[in-house]
């Protein structure tokens, strides 16, 4: 029997379409220069090149991967985004309006002192800033008839935009961790002390010399016989003499009998008390305390354990976490946390945002105590309210077909911005009340990628017939003029950052980069400054240019 792979292929889509993208997934973990390829760009590359062969798929696949991902993105960054801009985002919203207005005024001066053609100039804006939400809107922007012309018209312009994307994205992400890499060394900037001065200023920055290992604050349960000098005393009395002890008693075993810890408890002879502390703090009461150690099952009969909490109670937001009293008062430490996918330094001096996801260990009653207190544990959240995340996308989609008359001219925010302000909306408020608009981090995960990657499948393979013609039309000029577009919004943003908003130069760079939209370059950065503090700048800029780019891509389309 004979197998026609092509053919099979052209007629069957869902088989074409997962082989892309299975494909595309592989090609991402190829590293060149030591920089992963990306998952993103491999299937765009795995599409154009199917796609030059004819094989291609309804570009309703891509429309519906678009909504996704661009939704997505707004349930994401609402919390942070809200939050950000009505407390401390002034200075990461100027250098996201820079980063992104130079690179959008770089891109039309570049298209028309070369002449490309319509498309190209976003796909090379998406490309060199290294934006796949610049490349879903503009899409969008044809798709909906924003950029006029017929059919062919349209369908030829997002051809350009993948072409355009497809040449200039590798250039923009080496070229910007090129210029983070080695720029700082240029200038001698000793980045590592940058960073240091910068988290000691705002009390991130733990004495390693003299400070407990991580072990050493894990949660333990240990019992002890009280000693004479507690003898007499209330629970409550006896713990404000004690300020060195960071934990809680959680059961007295007196006579046999378990009672609760209440604080006006009066402490006998022959008491014996179960304590959730840290290692250390245990430690130091046999050390200086002299307790006897008691082994009674029925006292240390708890279950430790570790939850991720993500942080949405008001009366906690702004707060830092040592004013929280974790140990002393809930028995529980805080060992890590991430804010819009970020890992930030976790000390006592960090101050919490709404979104916040915190890693909590702990007894499990008083950690779940604790949750409450600070929003909700988030893998008990398991179902994604599908119902409002639907009409989320119906309500956004009709909000960009909304468009206003100015001068003879329609104006509108297209399907991705009516998409990107409702998620917005929508994941602020799902924030507030978790049981409301519920998409679980795991599952908002899986639908923003999976809607990036139906939507680069869609692109590579509707764009694959015209890769030769457009690399040969415009290959040259489009990458050298991707090397401006990359430049220049990363010399503005830090003359801006450093003359004007006076940043520090770890923060600043991180911040650059989450301008940019460039994981990648945030890793070199953090490696080089060997702190978490370029991070801390990423979360602050990332989520704000992300909204920008989306209406810079509907923008070029319009003009």
């Amino acid at each position: 029997m004979e197998i026609d792979l092509y053919q099979i292929l052209k007629d069957n889509h869902l088989i074409l379409l997962f082989l892309v993208i299975g494909g595309g997934y592989l090609i991402g973990n190829i590293k060149v220069f030591s920089v992963p390829v990306g998952s993103t760009i491999g299937v765009l590359l795995i599409g154009l090149s199917f796609g030059h062969y004819g094989l291609t798929i309804p570009s309703e696949v891509g429309s519906f991967g678009f909504s996704l991902f661009i939704f997505s993105v707004g349930l994401q960054a609402g919390p942070s985004f809200f939050t950000a801009f009505m407390e401390d985002g002034k200075n990461y919203i100027i250098l996201a309006v820079v980063v992104v207005t130079t690179g959008l005024v770089t891109v039309i001066a570049l298209s028309h002192l070369f002449g490309f053609t319509q498309g190209f100039d976003a796909g090379l804006m998406a490309g060199a800033l290294t934006s796949t939400p610049t490349l879903a809107a503009a899409q969008d922007a044809v798709n909906s008839g924003l950029a006029g012309g017929d059919e062919a018209t349209r369908q030829q312009i997002i051809e350009n935009i993948g072409v355009g994307y497809a040449l200039t994205y590798f250039v923009g992400t080496i070229l910007v961790i090129l210029l983070i890499r080695y720029v700082p060394r240029v200038l001698k900037m000793n980045l590592e002390a940058m960073a240091r001065t910068y988290a000691k200023d705002k009390g991130l920055l733990p004495d390693r010399r003299r400070g407990p290992s991580e072990a050493e604050n894990l949660p333990v349960v240990r019992a002890y016989k009280i000693t004479p000098d507690s003898y007499g005393k209330t629970i409550s009395q006896r713990a404000a003499e004690l300020t060195e002890i960071k934990g809680v008693i959680l059961k007295v075993c007196r006579g046999g009998k378990l009672l609760e810890p209440d604080p006006k408890l009066e402490l006998q002879e022959g008491d014996v008390l179960s304590v959730i502390a840290s290692l250390q703090t245990h430690q130091w009461v046999r050390k200086n305390l002299g307790g006897e150690e008691v082994l009674d099952a029925s006292l240390l009969n708890y279950h430790v354990i570790s939850q991720e909490i993500v942080v949405l109670s008001g009366h906690v937001l702004g707060k830092q976490i040592k004013e929280l009293n974790l140990a002393s008062t809930y028995g529980c430490f805080a060992t890590g946390l991430n804010r819009t996918g970020i890992q930030l330094p976790i000390t006592d001096e960090v101050t919490l945002n709404k979104g916040d996801r915190i890693q909590i260990i702990g007894e499990e009653s008083r950690l779940r105590e604790l949750a409450s207190l600070l929003g909700h544990i988030e893998q008990e959240i398991e179902e994604t309210d599908l119902a409002t995340f639907s009409l989320g996308i119906v309500i956004g989609s009709f909000v960009g077909l909304i468009t206003f008359s100015i001068g003879g001219i329609s104006v509108g925010v297209g399907t991705a911005g009516g998409l990107l302000i409702v998620g917005l909306v929508l994941g602020y408020l799902s924030s507030m009340n978790p049981t409301f608009g519920r998409v679980p981090g795991a599952a908002r995960f899986l639908l923003m990628e999976l809607g990036l990657l139906l939507l680069m499948a869609s692109i590579g393979l509707n764009a694959g017939g015209g890769i030769v013609e457009g690399l040969l039309e415009v290959g040259p000029l489009i990458i050298a003029s991707a090397v401006l577009v990359t430049t220049l919004p990363l010399s503005i943003g830090y003359l801006v950052g450093r003359k004007i908003l006076k940043m520090n130069p770890a923060l600043l760079l991180g911040s650059l980069v989450g301008a940019m939209t460039s994981t990648p370059a945030l890793a070199v950065v953090a490696d080089a400054a060997k702190s978490s503090v370029p991070a801390i700048g990423y979360v602050g800029t990332y989520t704000f240019a992300n909204v920008f780019l989306i209406f810079a891509g509907t923008f070029l389309m319009t003009l």
